[in-house]
Order: structure tokens, then sequence, then C-alpha cells
């Protein structure tokens, strides 16, 4: 296994995805690449699928309950302004919701690198609430997330080491706007 700072520079991509009918949230896939997209040997070393709302929009609740994987749960605890002021009352003055519903990691860099990407998706990201799903969050190569209490635990200390805080009554975590880098 390599250590992080082995990987040399690294680059952040990002693509979207957006129904025209907006029944669905936009879905936005970030990669960090071992160089440059051409580089013949540059490879992904992690990848994250993020599911964007607009609070402008009437029907943001509904479409988090549209997306695949379902984000319903983080959509109620959204709604719910008192709690959400209670973890970080400047989410509440966001315009939008990023939801990182999962990531992906190489094996051979290490799990640090993730760190790295959700930094980078907070900066492009930066007027917006960001949370992550924990339970799709690493997921095994196959057959789907494995929802293992410890694992799980591991995943929420992993991403509580750099600001994450629980978002009680859900499976996710909240970057409060203070603690972005």
């Amino acid at each position: 296994m390599h250590d992080d700072a082995d990987v040399g520079a690294m680059a952040l991509h990002l693509t979207v995805r957006i129904d025209e009918r907006r029944t669905e949230p936009e879905v936005w896939r970030a990669v960090i690449r071992s160089g440059e997209e051409a580089d013949a040997g540059a490879r992904v070393l992690t990848a994250a699928t993020l599911h964007r709302v607009h609070y402008a929009d009437p029907s943001w609740a509904e479409q988090l309950r549209e997306a695949v994987p379902d984000l319903s749960s983080i959509g109620s605890a959204f709604a719910d302004r008192e709690l959400i002021s209670m973890i970080d009352e400047s989410s509440l003055f966001t315009d939008s919701l990023c939801v990182i519903s999962s990531v992906d990691i190489d094996a051979a860099v290490g799990s640090l690198v993730s760190h790295a990407l959700v930094r980078g998706v907070a900066r492009v990201f930066d007027g917006d609430t960001i949370a992550i799903l924990l339970t799709a969050a690493f997921p095994a190569a196959m057959g789907g997330p494995v929802v293992d209490p410890a694992d799980v635990a591991a995943r929420r200390a992993h991403w509580a080491s750099i600001g994450f805080v629980d978002i009680p009554g859900t499976a996710a975590m909240l970057l409060p706007v203070g603690s972005r880098p």
C-alpha cells in the first residue's frame, strides 16, 4: 500500500448530469486522478458521486426521494431547520445542499486521498451545505455497501477527523461551514 503523500500531482475533475425536468437532483461525479486526464499513466485515485439540490426549488425534498440512492432521510433532516441550526447555524443560510452519496478509493493509495477529494468538493461548492452519506461511503467492490456497525463507526471517525458532525436520525454527517478548508 502506498502512502497518500506518494501519489504526486493530483487533479480534481467534476462532471454533472442534470435532469431537464428537475425531478431528480443534479448528479455530479468528482474524481481525483494522479495527473491530468490526458496523461497516459494517470489513474483514478478516488471518485465520489454527489447529489445537489437547490433550496429555491420547492421540490428539492422530493428530488432527494427520487435520487438513487434514496436520500429522503437527509431531506427530512434538512427540512427540520431547528435540527440543522443545532448542528451548524451557518448551514441555514446556504442556497443548496450537496450530498456526497458514495466515495470509491483506490486501495493502493489509502483512504486519506478521500479527504483531499472532499476538501476540493467543499471549495468548489463553497456556498452549499455539504453532507456525506455514511452507508454508501467506501462501498464493497462487489455487491454494494456493507452495513457493519464497526465499519460505519470507522467511516464516521474518518470523516469526523476533517470536521464532519453527525446529523441525528440519519446515516449522514454534515460539514459545518466553519470547518471548511
